[in-house]
């Protein structure tokens, strides 16, 4: 019974790392940033993005959770929900920097 709890706990804690996560901050502040910097700072919330799009429903993820952790499952998706909401923030934010700055 203690293995399998512990077997139980460490599949939770290792599928818990897979969840992605997304720092909408840049190096430096956002009116440093040259146009380039803009554009490669959207790309990379547009990627968070992505990847929390194809984390979410019915993905190797949730089946995993589903398998080992159910409570894990909303957990991945509430995760991935404000991954997406912080990466859609971020991008509106950076595409007004980037009419601003007169990029493109």
């Amino acid at each position: 019974m203690k293995k399998a709890l512990l077997l139980s706990a460490v599949a939770a804690l290792a599928l818990s790392s897979c969840a992605p996560r997304y720092n909408p901050n840049a190096q430096k502040p956002d009116v440093d940033l040259s146009c380039t910097e803009v554009r490669s700072e959207i790309n990379r919330a547009q990627s968070a993005r992505a990847e929390a799009t194809s984390n979410r429903g019915l993905s190797g993820q949730n089946v995993a959770w589903a398998i080992f952790f159910i409570p894990g499952i909303v957990a991945n998706e509430y995760t991935n929900d404000q991954v997406q909401k912080a990466a859609d923030e971020r991008i509106a934010k950076l595409n007004q920097l980037y009419a601003v700055k007169r990029c493109g």
